[in-house]
């Protein structure tokens, strides 16, 4: 399986080459040099020795303080991480490394774990073997060798220091049984783990990667709800009926009814049930790119530009270890479902990092494992749009490892050949967020291709909005906001993205042209155009018209930020019944295994709306964790199944 790596990645690992290629061209001239010294050294020794005086001869540092020694003192270097500049401050004994201190803007959860996880291994170890903590190879490759540059400065023996083991973890065998035992640790994962802890079961979780969150992590973290507190001030109507409807009929009706119908009706409830655990929501609601509808509640972060997706990451994870119920494994990747009697009963697997043996018994599983959208052959097998050249807005463990482990235990899988292609990506990074204007809702953007003329609805779904970018020259777009809605608690945010090349801002939209690219009388027309339509009300500079037309695009400062299509979600996975049971294709149940997240399919059809991922997650993750433990189907939603788990009748709410 080969893994699709974005542009940054690629850089990243070649600079991390380039420093260890010099670090090692350093220890070869060293060993050189202490080689001519030694045989100095040796014809001068003789030389005193025929004279008496061989007790004067000057001795060889490294002969009594071995491969630790130092010259003490603090040293600096800077390392480029995923977010930015990574700046190392180490200081040294003469004997050892005493602290390590970095300065960063890594994610939370992702970059900061790692820089911790490692900062403990090198305090620990006094080695610096370990480079990589998976999960998160930009961040501690850029650390990692910023730390190595500093060990270089004080002298240290870079060939030793870099001798030991390779894995963060101390990774000994796992044997151990449990009520639940939960295969992922993202947002459904989580909420199942939690669920299931909460009600007084034992909850063991597997995670394959060093650090724990998965894909949740680096997601905006938008869940829609229909949400009469939120919306009806601002005189928005919705309500689950009209959710259930623009989500199966934005999936192309391809969806479960069912699933779909349990989605809508849960949703604000899956809101209440965050809030009880301790994540705070913004007080508006927004449309989300794809949304469709003003019902995307974002999460309220500590840092303007911060991924949401994290705070549900940290929240669930507090609530499960306060349970007392749960442990945690990471560097535990599950191989496979152990069956007896045609039920599932456990998990074994290996820790990557040693080999060592996993078995973990359980009267349940919860198969959370996430999309496949980093894997490279399953995306393209699947999809035709996808190159070898597109990035991916996922995190590096969204294999779709959970779908080979279901369909060996007998489960079906449907709507395989359905991903998404989100239109937003970032050249840089593919992913989703970085670019000026993210917080913004679509009625604020306006979509122009390389000769400056608009070409879509930016209110239009995700999956059509891709499409029409792949039709456009050079298969890209720019994506302008200007500075109405914009506050100025976002302008050092603003700033950073675009020193680091992600947006371009101007004062005029002819200054904007210049810098982006494109004809400067063609860009001025356009907006124009589309300012005489906001005055309108109706966007006729198109055809479909936006529907979701915001304000006139004429507040300086402008923005503009190049958008590519980037492999964001995969809709296709395990047939589950409403109560997150897995199928067979043929629409049995197979009793002690359910699934949650991202590894299911029937959920959100043929498209995903954006925002409805988060409240999936969460919605089906505590069906999971409610219904695992007791493996049997609650009253208030039985019903009869047909093929791969599609049902007759409504969904309903389940936790009211």
């Amino acid at each position: 399986m080969s893994t699709i790596q974005n542009p940054n990645e690629i850089a990243a690992a070649t600079r991390r080459q380039r420093a260890l290629a010099r670090i090692n061209r350093n220890i070869a001239e060293s060993l050189k040099l202490n080689r001519r010294q030694f045989l100095c050294g040796s014809l001068a020794t003789v030389a005193l020795a025929a004279l008496g005086l061989s007790g004067c001869a000057p001795k060889s540092p490294t002969a009594d303080t071995g491969a630790a020694a130092f010259t003490p003192g603090t040293y600096e270097a800077v390392g480029a991480g995923r977010n930015g500049e990574i700046r190392v401050r180490v200081t040294f004994a003469a004997d050892r490394i005493e602290s390590i201190e970095a300065d960063h803007m890594e994610s939370r959860n992702i970059g900061d774990a790692a820089v911790r996880l490692l900062t403990e291994n090198y305090l620990d170890t006094q080695a610096l073997s370990v480079d990589t903590v998976t999960g998160a190879t930009l961040t501690s490759m850029a650390f990692a060798t910023a730390v190595a540059e500093c060990a270089e400065q004080a002298g240290g023996d870079m060939r030793a220091l870099m001798k030991g083991a390779d894995s963060v973890n101390a990774a000994e065998p796992i044997d151990e049984e449990c009520d639940v035992c939960v295969i992922g640790s993202g947002g459904a994962a989580l909420a199942a783990a939690v669920t299931a802890a909460e009600a007084g079961k034992r909850v063991v979780m597997l995670e394959k990667m060093d650090i724990y969150g998965g894909n949740t992590n680096a997601g905006e973290g938008t869940l829609n709800a229909p949400d009469p507190e939120r919306q009806e001030p601002l005189g928005i109507e919705d309500s689950p009926d009209f959710y259930y409807t623009q989500t199966f009929e934005g999936g192309d009706s391809a969806g479960d009814p069912a699933l779909v119908r349990i989605l809508a009706d849960n949703a604000l409830d899956a809101v209440h049930w965050m809030e009880d655990h301790g994540l705070v929501y913004e007080k508006e609601v927004f449309t989300a790119i794809g949304g469709l509808w003003q019902r995307g509640h974002a999460v309220e972060v500590e840092t303007k530009g911060e991924q949401g997706g994290s705070y549900y990451v940290s929240c669930l994870m507090e609530a499960a270890q306060a349970t007392g119920n749960f442990t945690l494994h990471t560097d535990a990747k599950a191989e496979e479902l152990m069956v007896e009697g045609g039920a599932v009963v456990g998990v074994r697997g290996t820790r990557p990092s040693s080999g060592e043996p996993v078995e973990v018994r359980a009267k349940a599983v919860v198969l959370a494992t996430g999309g496949y959208a980093r894997n490279a052959e399953l995306a393209k097998q699947y999809d035709k749009r996808v190159t070898d050249t597109m990035p991916s807005s996922n995190v590096c463990s969204s294999t779709g490892d959970g779908l080979a482990l279901a369909e060996a235990a007998g489960a079906g899988l449907r709507n395989m050949e359905l991903v998404q292609i989100h239109p937003l990506g970032d050249p840089q990074n593919g992913g989703v967020a970085t670019f000026v204007g993210n917080w913004l809702g679509v009625e604020d953007y306006v979509m122009v291709n390389d000769d400056a003329n608009r070409f879509g609805r930016a209110d239009e779904r995700r999956d059509t909005i891709a499409d029409a970018i792949l039709e456009q020259p050079n298969d890209e777009m720019w994506l302008l906001v200007d500075s109405t809605n914009i506050k100025d608690d976002r302008l050092e945010e603003i700033a950073d993205l675009v020193a680091k090349g992600h947006s371009f801002q101007a004062d005029t939209i002819e200054d904007l042209a210049g810098q982006i690219g494109v004809d400067a009388a063609t860009l001025a027309d356009t907006i124009e155009g589309y300012n005489a339509c906001v005055a309108a009300g109706a966007d006729t500079q198109i055809t479909p018209g936006k529907e979701l037309l915001g304000d006139a695009v004429s507040d300086p400062t402008f923005y503009a930020s190049k958008r590519i299509p980037t492999i964001h979600y995969t809709m296709g996975g395990v047939c589950i019944s409403p109560e997150a049971q897995a199928l067979t294709a043929a629409g049995d149940p197979i009793p002690g295994l359910f699934a949650a997240g991202e590894v299911t399919g029937g959920v959100q059809g043929a498209n995903r709306l954006g925002g409805n991922s988060y409240t999936d997650l969460i919605v089906f993750g505590r069906i999971a964790g409610a219904s695992a433990p007791r493996d049997r189907l609650p009253p208030s939603v039985a019903g009869r199944f047909g093929p791969c788990g599609r049902r007759e009748g409504r969904g309903g709410a389940l936790f009211r």
